[in-house]
């Protein structure tokens, strides 16, 4: 009997720790108080603006015009007069600063190649007429 009564008691002490265990409401609104924070942030200055927008439009060579503008050059280059290891170096080099940089520093290239005297006159005028004819603004 004995083994009987410990048994009641462990019973008894099973409802006592399911009674003694609470409920919790899940679907209680916690409430929570926020504080406003002193902005610390400093005024921005007019100064301050980096740049964005729009930049001011520029001559640059038409990309759309590139295979064209390839065989024209490699033709015009096609000179006697004009040394071979300089014709794909000029013919890049002109695209590469009219397409990037602007139309100005590709016939300013021009010139320079003309000053060097890797490119004779006649050749480099044909190069500034074809420059010219492929310019877009962008």
């Amino acid at each position: 009997m004995v083994d009987d009564d410990e048994e009641a008691e462990d019973d008894d002490a099973v409802v006592v720790k399911a009674k003694n265990k609470r409920v919790k409401n899940v679907f209680k609104e916690i409430e929570t108080k926020v504080e406003n924070k002193q902005d610390r942030r400093r005024g921005r200055r007019r100064m301050d603006k980096k740049g964005g927008g729009r930049q001011k439009q520029q001559k640059k060579l038409n990309r759309q015009k590139y295979l064209e503008y390839k065989y024209a050059a490699k033709a015009v280059l096609d000179h006697p007069s004009v040394p071979e290891e300089h014709r794909s170096n000029v013919l890049g080099q002109i695209w590469a600063k009219g397409e990037r940089q602007g139309v100005d520093d590709s016939l300013e290239f021009i010139e320079q190649k003309e000053a060097e005297l890797i490119l004779p006159a006649d050749v480099a005028d044909e190069l500034r007429k074809l420059v010219k004819q492929m310019t877009t603004r962008r």
